[in-house]
C-alpha cells in the first residue's frame, strides 16, 4: 500500500512537472509572440535574449527532472528557485515597481491578472516547499 507522503509527492511532482511542460511548450508554439512580449519586459537586452532562449528550455528540464524519481529532489529545488523568482518579480509588478509590463507567460495563464499570477505563484511555490520537505523527511527516514 502506497503511503500519503509517497502518493502526495507522486502527484505534486506530476502536477508542478505538468506546469512546466505546458509553460514550455506554449511559448515554442507561439513563439514570435514570447519574443515580443519578452522584448517589452522591463529587462536588460542580454538578459530578455537570455530569457527568450534559456526559460523553455529550462523549463522542459525541470519537467524532465521531476518525473525521474532520481532527479525529482533537484527538479524541485529548481522549481522552487523558479517559483521564487515570479513570485519576486509579479509582486514587482503589482507593487508598480515597473512601467507596464506585458505578460509572456503563454497559454491560458498569459490571460490571467497579475493578481491571479501573484497567487498561482504563490500556491505553486508551497506546493514545491511542501514536497522538498516531505521528499528530504522521507530521505532522512523521518517519515
Amino acid at each position: 500500500m502506497e503511503k500519503r507522503s509517497d502518493k502526495f509527492l507522486k502527484y505534486a511532482t506530476g502536477l508542478i512537472a505538468l506546469l512546466w511542460f505546458y509553460a514550455a511548450v506554449s511559448k515554442l508554439l507561439n513563439f514570435q509572440y514570447f519574443i515580443s512580449a519578452m522584448h517589452k519586459q522591463p529587462l536588460g537586452r542580454s538578459l530578455q535574449t537570455l530569457m527568450i532562449y534559456g526559460l523553455p528550455p529550462a523549463e522542459i528540464l525541470t519537467g524532465i527532472l521531476l518525473i525521474v524519481k532520481k532527479t525529482s529532489l533537484p527538479g524541485l529545488y529548481i522549481s522552487a528557485a523558479l517559483f521564487f523568482a515570479f513570485t519576486i518579480y509579479t509582486g514587482l509588478i503589482l507593487r508598480r515597481f515597473f512601467n507596464h509590463v506585458p505578460c509572456a507567460c503563454g497559454g491560458l495563464i498569459e490571460h490571467m491578472g497579475w493578481n491571479f499570477h501573484l497567487w498561482f505563484n504563490i500556491t505553486f511555490l508551497a506546493l514545491t516547499s511542501v514536497s522538498i520537505m516531505i521528499y528530504t523527511r522521507k530521505e532522512a527516514g523521518d517519515i
